[in-house]
């Protein structure tokens, strides 16, 4: 099947209100629906969805598409291995599909794989009475052992690649997946003698896997290697089981491991996930030094805030209390205010983590936690082993990254109340800091900043409410007088389509750049509908008179009287087929 006809055939199939709504809680407004975008942080909802139209566009940010490019925004996907996931979505078969070929089919292998071996560890778990018995003693219930896919990696040379060659897997696809190491003596299990934890993505595919060993032996957890599928700063353990949870509670719950996250499940506080920790390098000696006792939470990034920013802006962290715990909390208070999250931090009795205090102490103990939650300031304040200085330090250089203006506002009038220093002083600070660390940039195109000729524009606004009027508008304009280059080249896209000019091949035809002036103009055109000839003839005549006043201006300057009165009689000429 060719990219053009596929596309088409999966936009008639996949409404783009209801997909991206497992994303964004859209709602209806007039025509079209609204909802904060999910790619840039905001207070007002400006992102933007037509149903009609079957396109997004954020008047915030400028990105805007149709729900392929959604899909490889949101989740850094290819073109191709968004088209994949989207046309198995709408059950459209695309293994004759050779355009996205290369991009899909060695992640489908992987993903393949990755399940065949969830399956092995699950079967070997309900055989293992020592990994079965060590659930029993963490308080981990059969039924979070079924919801989770837990299973156990048996203490075997190579027991899973055995098996998933005989399943049909090459050792170089079981190796490529992470799941085996080469010797001297062959290929070998990366993970032995561990329960093993799946590692789900958005979709619910199987990505990876970490496992944890049950005594004290080093390292305690590992990690699938980086692969096709899976990239650790992306991933966030639980998400798949969660993200609903987290869309109903209005927050989502950050804590350290994976026996944390399943544990608060258990407990009902099935809005909880857990980022992912170091991988497995290649060299034995490189990983034992990095995989030791690293917290999990100190590797919290941008990459995995992006799955939680479309379902909620609040966060609260849940951190052991000592020295590890307070120093992981603080190097994530920067990463998250920066994302613009409202964030409470949750501090738990010295040697206690989520799991062992929730067994302990029960659910209602645990909702008393999260409700005296700290504030950013209160932690600070709380937790600094410095004077006060340094705590105003580290709290202005958290406002200072922190692009909610109103939020901002919020943080800086607590710190002068909780630490009596005057907002003026500590604006001044602020405004220092800021200097040293420079503006915060926005993605995408704002097209009001970028705009040297509004008629290209409405004009371009006309053919896309009206794709009917382009051989009228071609035929009257000549697309290198031009001045927008962005412009231009859509005009000559639409040229090349002839006939076939639609918004939606319109949209496939475009680059980045040019799908978010079409996604932009095609829900706010610029002009009323109902008068769209008369906006078009003015639009025309306006740019002709420009041209001309632009080759008179020339003429004057040079003295040219012969070339003026030429100019005088073209331009009376050229008016009559502008404007019949």
């Amino acid at each position: 099947m060719k990219a053009d006809r596929l596309l088409e055939e999966i936009k008639s199939k996949i409404d783009i209100v209801e997909f991206i709504s497992d994303y964004v809680n859209l709602k209806k407004t007039g025509q079209n629906y609204k909802a904060l975008c999910p790619f840039h942080s905001e207070k007002t909802p400006s992102f933007m969805v037509s149903q009609s139209k079957q396109i997004f566009h954020c008047f915030g940010c400028g990105i805007g598409g149709d729900v392929v490019s959604f899909l490889m925004k949101h989740e850094n996907l290819s073109f191709g291995e968004a088209l994949r996931h989207i046309a198995n979505k709408a059950g459209i078969k695309v293994t004759d599909f050779t355009v996205s070929k290369d991009f899909y089919e060695k992640r489908d292998k992987i993903l393949l794989v990755n399940k065949e071996a969830m399956n092995f560890f699950v079967k070997t778990l309900n055989g293992s009475e020592t990994a079965s018995v060590y659930l029993k003693k963490r308080g981990i219930h059969e039924e979070s052992i079924q919801r989770f896919c837990i299973g156990y990696a048996p203490d075997e040379r190579d027991g899973l690649c055995k098996y998933l060659k005989k399943t049909g897997f090459s050792d170089s696809l079981i190796k490529d997946a992470g799941l085996a190491l080469s010797d001297e003596r062959g290929y070998r299990d990366v993970f032995r003698k561990r329960i093993i934890f799946p590692i789900f993505n958005y979709q619910n595919d199987v990505i990876a896997f970490g496992g944890r060993v049950m005594d004290n032996s080093l390292p305690k957890y590992l990690n699938t290697p980086e692969t096709e599928v899976f990239k650790k700063g992306e991933a966030l353990f639980a998400l798949n089981l969660a993200k609903e949870e987290i869309r109903k509670k209005g927050y989502a719950i950050i804590v350290e491991g994976y026996l944390d996250a399943i544990v608060c499940h258990q407990y009902g506080f099935k809005n909880t996930v857990a980022p992912l920790g170091t991988a497995l390098t290649s060299s034995h000696s490189e990983q034992k030094h990095q995989l030791s006792t690293d917290s999990h939470l100190q590797r919290l990034n941008k990459q995995h805030l992006q799955w939680l920013k479309p379902l909620t802006g609040k966060v609260v962290i849940v951190f052991d209390s000592d020295e590890a715990g307070v120093a992981a909390a603080k190097r994530s208070l920067a990463i998250l205010s920066e994302c613009d999250f409202r964030i409470k931090i949750s501090l738990l009795p010295k040697g206690e983590d989520p799991d062992s205090f929730l067994r302990k102490n029960g659910e209602q103990q645990f909702n008393k936690l999260l409700s005296s939650a700290l504030s950013i300031i209160e932690f600070l304040q709380t937790t600094s082993r410095g004077d006060r200085i340094d705590t105003v330090k580290d709290a202005l250089g958290i406002i200072a990254a922190t692009t909610d203006l109103i939020l901002a506002e919020e943080l800086l009038s607590e710190l002068a109340d909780r630490l009596r220093i005057h907002e003026s002083v500590l604006r001044s600070e602020l405004k220092k800091i800021k200097k040293k660390t420079g503006p915060h940039k926005l993605e995408g195109l704002k097209i009001d900043k970028t705009i040297k000729s509004r008629e290209e524009y409405l004009l371009l606004s006309a053919i896309i409410a009206s794709p009917e009027k382009a051989d009228d508008i071609l035929s009257r304009l000549d697309i290198e007088d031009l001045r927008e280059n962005t412009i231009k080249s859509l005009f000559k896209k639409i040229k090349a389509l002839v006939s076939k000019c639609n918004l939606s091949s319109l949209l496939d035809a475009a680059d980045d750049s040019e799908r978010v002036i079409i996604t932009a103009l095609s829900l706010k055109p610029g002009f009323d509908l109902e008068h769209i000839d008369r906006n078009i003839d003015d639009c025309l005549h306006t740019l002709l008179q420009k041209k001309f006043e632009e080759k008179v201006r020339h003429a004057e300057e040079s003295g040219d009287i012969a070339l003026l009165n030429l100019l005088l009689k073209e331009k009376r000429s050229l008016m009559k087929r502008v404007i019949p």
